[in-house]
């Protein structure tokens, strides 16, 4: 039904093939030359940062610009000065484990986010339990400027720790990521003007500085106050972005299924897999549970 009212169709999840999901595998001809044509004026500029400047990367800054060249460098420029002027090189190297931000054990309590294995593709699953998010807790556990720092760093250990090892797990690369919203419980409260401001804020970290990760995304559990948020947040997201989300309501197992095996699903979905109260991550970045003793 929600997919009928904004413009996500039922089938959605089932059309997503591999070819899609792993593009950047098989650049056509003409994206690969576009690739060649972007490396060298970088290349001529000095522009290249270290640890975004792999084939992976480029084509994802040519694909969020259609791949017209021109566009792609003026983004990459913005993208390396961004993190220049906000420290972002190093920034999960000198502190992978996050001690940065102290807080964080309170924050998931009152901000639900993780990430839970892979889907069919080997790209990692990213969960945000947004019906279940206390926003005035969020904003007495973190202050908003420390919050999008945060935010920043998970991209970082995403990038640095995440996705290199979801790339060893599924034997080739992977750059992008399955992402489920879960509105259940969700409240018009969580969605005043300081959220509205750092969903914004978030927007444009991703999509300018972090483009083209997102590979499908499904809102679940939607309830009828969805349609005004909805009306909201689509301004902030590109037109590439907006056809990658499948609205849902309750009755999403079938689709989310689709692209996320129903045995790697938590149980709060209808999978199998206990979900760990301290909403911990798991995936294949994590080290094997220790072998039993034996006599």
């Amino acid at each position: 039904m929600w997919g009928s009212l904004w413009g996500s169709a039922p089938s959605a999840a089932e059309s997503i093939t591999e070819a899609d999901a792993l593009w950047y595998l098989n650049p056509t001809p003409e994206q690969r030359a576009c690739e060649r044509e972007f490396r060298a004026q970088l290349e001529r500029e000095s522009l290249l940062v270290n640890g975004h400047d792999d084939e992976y990367t480029l084509l994802r800054f040519l694909m969020a610009r259609d791949f017209s060249v021109e566009k792609a460098l003026s983004m990459y420029r913005d993208m390396r000065q961004w993190r220049t002027e906000n420290a972002v090189n190093g920034l999960f190297e000198s502190d992978p484990a996050g001690t940065s931000f102290p807080n964080t054990q309170q924050l998931l309590q009152v901000y639900p986010h993780f990430y839970f294995n892979t889907d069919k593709f080997g790209r990692p699953v990213y969960v945000e339990l947004l019906g279940r998010t206390d926003a005035a807790s969020v904003f007495a556990t973190i202050s908003g400027e420390q919050l999008v720092r945060y935010h920043i760093w998970t991209w970082e250990r995403y990038l640095r720790a995440y996705l290199p090892a979801c790339s060893a797990a599924a034997g080739r690369h992977i750059c992008t990521t399955t992402v489920i919203i879960d509105l259940a419980g969700l409240s018009l409260m969580n969605f005043n003007a300081a959220t509205q401001k750092l969903l914004t804020t978030f927007s444009k970290i991703d999509q300018d500085y972090y483009p083209e990760h997102l590979g499908t995304m499904f809102v679940i559990n939607t309830p009828l106050i969805f349609r005004g948020i909805w009306a909201a947040v689509q301004p902030l997201l590109q037109e590439r972005t907006r056809k990658k989300i499948i609205i849902l309501g309750a009755d999403y197992l079938t689709e989310l299924a689709k692209v996320v095996p129903l045995e790697r699903l938590p149980h709060i979905f209808g999978g199998p897999q206990p979900l760990d109260p301290g909403y911990r991550s798991v995936g294949p970045w994590l080290p094997p549970p220790p072998a039993a003793e034996t006599g």
